[in-house]
């Protein structure tokens, strides 16, 4: 009888310990697995999977199986860091800014836009390995449906140079890209670097406004301090006037002329071209005496099918340019063509002969 307890307890213990042994394996890979820790994340490896787990910008920890083949980008940001990391083969599905540019780097994007907003099943029935979307978006039901699938779903934040830092990494890690992703990073701050130590001579910031009309607001709208485009302003030594703002907000021409901004800078999404915007502002007798227009340094921000001062890719150039809009004596040697030329080159192995660019290049 003794022996036979001493069985079945020898039986359970086995049963207990593979059980244990399961649940580690299912959350960490198996003890003959390689396993490496890394800055955004640990890949791990088994005799038939690979993934890595990463933090994405919500703080949720997120697995992906790899080789990432298959990319849904439902964030038109996010879709531009893709193409720059080379990943034009693994895109199925995509919102973007700055399509006709795009079209250079990937003659095949047609066929990879979304319209509208597309419902779980369309998403679904791509097959993708990987879903992004911008953090603003978490709150959307069907991002959450997607996961219930087993799809998992990235959130990405680009509203300062740090957050994209980490969001070029994060997604160099993902995409076996790390050494070109590294590349990036300190291409941008080698040029940021370069930027502000030259800052570092000026005496003054001028008051700067970033302005948009929009279609659908019929209004003008600026961005907050908690947002890319004025922060971009203050790092490029300008005072950005709308910085106790949050988000996007309308504003109209009692408030540009309460804060009379030395320069503005229009740029365009939606609406009219920002080259009308521009002239409706130099010709809009309520704002004749506001210091931008009464001194005519209202600009438009250079746009290559993106504007160069929003969060992608090209935002490097917006913040050279934007130096040498808010500083010209200092930057007057700064070519931003010759620099532009070298970027796309080097980043996207575009020419710029082929980039149809409008706006204020030379500021």
């Amino acid at each position: 009888m003794r022996s036979w307890i001493v069985f079945v307890i020898a039986i359970l213990a086995i049963v207990v310990g593979a059980s244990l042994y399961y649940a580690y394996v299912t959350s960490h890979g198996t003890t003959s697995a390689h396993s490496s820790t890394t800055t955004s994340g640990h890949i791990l490896r088994t005799s038939t999977l690979s993934y890595i787990v990463v933090k994405d910008a919500m703080g949720r920890t997120v697995k992906i199986h790899i080789p990432v083949k298959r990319i849904v980008s439902l964030y038109r940001f996010a879709t531009s860091f893709l193409y720059m990391l080379g990943a034009k083969e693994k895109i199925v599905a995509e919102y973007v800014f700055g399509e006709n540019f795009y079209k250079l780097v990937d003659p095949k994007i047609g066929e990879k836009l979304l319209h509208g907003r597309p419902s779980v099943e369309t998403i679904a029935k791509l097959h993708p390995d990987l879903v992004i979307a911008a953090t603003w978006m978490a709150s959307r039901g069907y991002l959450k449906q997607l996961e219930s699938l087993g799809i998992p779903v990235l959130f990405i934040k680009v509203e300062s140079v740090k957050d994209i830092e980490n969001t070029v990494l994060m997604l160099g890690k993902i995409l076996n890209k790390e050494s070109l992703a590294k590349k990036i990073v300190d291409y941008y701050n080698s040029a940021l670097d370069n930027v502000s130590a030259k800052l570092k001579q000026i005496r003054s910031k001028p008051r700067v406004l970033v302005i948009y009309y929009s279609a659908k607001h019929h209004s003008f709208r600026t961005f907050g301090g908690d947002m890319f485009q004025c922060r971009l302003v203050e790092l490029a030594g300008g005072v950005c006037v709308s910085h106790s703002l949050t988000g996007k907000k309308s504003i109209n021409d009692e408030q540009i002329i309460k804060w009379n901004p030395d320069v503005i800078v229009v740029i365009r999404y939606f609406g009219p071209p920002a080259e009308q915007i521009k002239e409706l502002i130099l010709h809009d007798k309520a704002l004749r005496f506001v210091n931008a227009v009464k001194n005519g340094r209202v600009y438009v921000v250079p746009n290559d099918g993106e504007n160069w001062i929003d969060p992608n890719p090209k935002w490097i150039l917006g913040y050279l340019w934007l130096a040498k809009v808010l500083h010209p004596k200092l930057f007057q040697n700064l070519n931003i063509t010759k620099f532009a030329a070298s970027f796309y080159r080097e980043f996207f192995n575009v020419s710029i002969g082929t980039v149809k660019i409008v706006g204020d290049v030379s500021g």
